[in-house]
């Protein structure tokens, strides 16, 4: 194996690992692969050969813990699947400065409701659900930035049905990843009819995140309550470092 082929296994496994717990381990691969194909379309088309595989794996491993009512998260999965395709025709070009704004912004009001323990754990028999089109409307904007731009789409998909459709944490996390794989597939479809995927280097790093993403799926399957928040808290906070280091530097 050549040094890049081995940075982009190593990244491949870390990232997977994290995604598979929590979401966000497109901020691990996506500024590798930039590094690599350079930033845009093409880095981010490539990444999503990253995310399905890893994806998929984490959703196999929760399924056989818990049980999916796939009714209740039914219009969260479609739209989210819709707002993907739409958010991966735009990204070629539409400023992605927009969306790094949006994240500075809402990023510090995520992290005050993951510290508020009450708040984050709450089952949805206890608090009822904000109904179809919470679900339909949050979908659409998560899935566009995630098949848009990508890093904290997984982890966005996971809060959206914990404070959207009120699912206990376990289901939450089962239907996230059945999201992660909708939504990185119709992109990954997305870009490559459009030529801005990069099969060599995406293979490579797909199969290091398919050993990360199972090893963490087996891990949170064990102890979710223990693992999933703090993992969510990491996330979000390198999330907003990453975008403000980019605006200030840009």
């Amino acid at each position: 194996m050549s040094q890049i082929q081995i940075i982009l296994a190593v990244t491949g496994v870390l990232a997977g690992f994290v995604d598979s717990i929590a979401g966000g381990g497109g901020l691990i691969t996506l500024p590798v692969l930039a590094s690599i194909l350079g930033p845009g379309a093409n880095a981010i088309g490539t990444n999503k050969i990253v995310a399905l595989p890893v994806a998929a794996v984490a959703f196999w491993v929760y399924l056989k813990k818990q049980k999916l009512r796939f009714k209740k998260g039914f219009a969260f999965v479609l739209s989210l699947g819709l707002g993907s395709f739409l958010g991966s025709l735009a990204a070629p070009h539409f400023p992605k400065i927009y969306f790094q704004y949006f994240l500075i912004l809402t990023c510090p009001v995520i992290l005050w409701f993951l510290w508020n323990k009450k708040i984050f754990l709450q089952e949805c028999l206890e608090h009822p659900s904000r109904g179809h089109y919470a679900l339909i409307f949050s979908g659409l904007g998560v899935g566009f930035y995630d098949g848009f731009f990508g890093p904290g789409g997984g982890t966005f998909m996971l809060l959206a049905l914990l404070w959207g459709a009120r699912l206990p944490l376990f289901e939450a996390l089962l239907l996230s990843k059945l999201s992660n794989t909708v939504s990185a597939g119709v992109a990954l479809s997305s870009y490559a009819a459009q030529g801005y995927v990069h099969y060599s280097e995406g293979l490579v790093m797909a199969a290091g995140g398919l050993v990360g993403g199972y090893c963490g799926s087996r891990l949170a399957s064990a102890r979710a309550e223990k693992l999933v928040r703090p993992f969510l808290v990491l996330v979000v906070s390198l999330l907003l470092l990453v975008q403000m280091k980019q605006l200030l530097g840009s």
